[in-house]
C-alpha cells in the first residue's frame, strides 16, 4: 500500500525553475506555472547559491512547490541539471526565471507527446516584446534528425520543450557544460533531445520570452572573436561527440562537423556569430 501511495502522489509534470537574482521577475514566472491548465503538477525551484530572493522564497511554502538552494553557485547549466535531477513528474521541462508560460502551454505540450510516440520534446513558437517567433520542428529517422540539427539549427527552442522524464536517459540528457562560457549549452541539448526523438511544436505562441541585458546569450555577444571562435569549435566538437555515439558513419560526422564549424552555413545562427567567421 505504501509503494502505491508513493505512485500516486507523483505528478504528471514537473516544472523545473532554475534561479538566480531573479526578484524582478520570479513573482509573474512561478504564477504563470501555478496558472496551468493542468493542475497536476510540482514545481522545482533552484535558488542558485541561495541568492537573497524574498519573492522566491515567499513561495516555498506553496504546496506545488519544492524549493532548493545549493549551497554554492553552479551557475546557469549545473543549476538547470540540479533542478532537472530532483523532477518526479511523468514529464518533465526547463522555465527559465524571467519567462512566461500561457495557461495551455503544458497542456498541448504534453497532448503532442501523448499522441505521438515518435516525439520527444513538445514546445510552442514563442512570443517577444517584437512579435512571434516560429520555432522550427526536427522529424525523420535519428539519422535524419541528427543531421538536420547539426547543419541548420541553433535557436533553443526546445530548451523550454516537454519532455517525458526517464531515469535511465538522464546521463545522455543532461546539458553539458562548455567551458569558460558555456556558450551555447542550449543549443547542443537540441541535438541531445533529437537522439531521442522528434522535435514538434504548437503551432502558435504559448510562451513568452523576455529579451534583456541579462540574459545568457546576451553575455555571449560580447566576447572577444578569438573567444567566441574557440567557443564555437568546442561547441562542435561536443555535437560531433554526440552524433558519433548514434551515428555508425565516421565520415558523415566529420562531414557534419566540418559544415557546422563555419557557423555562416548553419541557418539558424545570428549575425554576430556568422561574422566572427570571417
Amino acid at each position: 500500500m505504501i509503494l502505491f501511495a508513493f505512485l500516486k502522489r507523483r505528478p504528471l509534470i514537473s516544472v523545473c525553475v532554475p534561479a538566480y537574482k531573479s526578484q524582478d521577475t520570479i513573482r509573474e514566472t512561478l504564477l504563470s506555472a501555478l496558472c496551468q491548465t493542468v493542475d497536476d503538477m510540482e514545481i522545482v525551484v533552484s535558488n542558485d547559491g541561495g541568492y537573497p530572493t524574498p519573492e522566491l522564497e515567499s513561495f516555498a511554502a506553496h504546496p506545488k512547490v519544492r524549493y532548493f538552494e545549493t549551497e554554492r553557485r553552479l551557475g546557469w547549466v549545473k543549476n538547470s541539471n540540479f533542478a532537472l535531477s530532483n523532477a518526479r513528474g511523468k514529464f518533465f521541462m526547463i522555465l527559465p526565471h524571467d519567462d512566461v508560460l500561457r495557461p495551455q502551454y503544458v497542456e498541448e505540450c504534453v497532448n503532442i507527446l501523448e499522441r505521438n510516440r515518435d516525439v520527444f520534446a513538445a514546445y510552442s513558437d514563442i512570443e517577444v516584446d517584437q512579435g512571434v517567433v516560429l520555432a522550427s520542428e526536427v522529424a525523420g529517422s535519428v539519422e535524419e534528425r541528427i543531421i538536420e540539427v547539426m547543419r541548420n539549427r541553433y535557436n533553443g527552442f526546445s530548451y523550454r520543450a516537454v519532455m517525458p522524464r526517464h531515469p535511465k536517459n538522464w546521463r545522455n540528457l543532461q546539458l553539458k557544460p562548455n567551458r569558460p562560457s558555456d556558450f551555447c549549452v542550449d543549443t547542443t541539448w537540441i541535438l541531445q533531445q533529437a537522439c531521442f526523438g522528434e522535435l514538434r511544436k504548437v503551432a502558435r505562441p504559448l510562451y513568452w520570452k523576455r529579451i534583456n541585458e541579462r540574459n545568457t546569450h546576451k553575455a555571449w555577444t560580447k566576447l572577444p572573436q578569438t573567444d567566441l571562435i574557440g567557443a564555437w569549435q568546442e561547441h562542435c566538437r561536443q555535437m560531433g561527440d554526440i552524433a558519433a555515439s548514434r551515428l555508425d558513419n565516421t565520415e558523415l560526422v566529420s562531414e557534419l562537423v566540418s559544415h557546422r564549424l563555419d557557423a555562416r552555413r548553419v541557418s539558424e545562427t545570428p549575425a554576430y556569430l556568422k561574422a566572427a567567421m570571417f
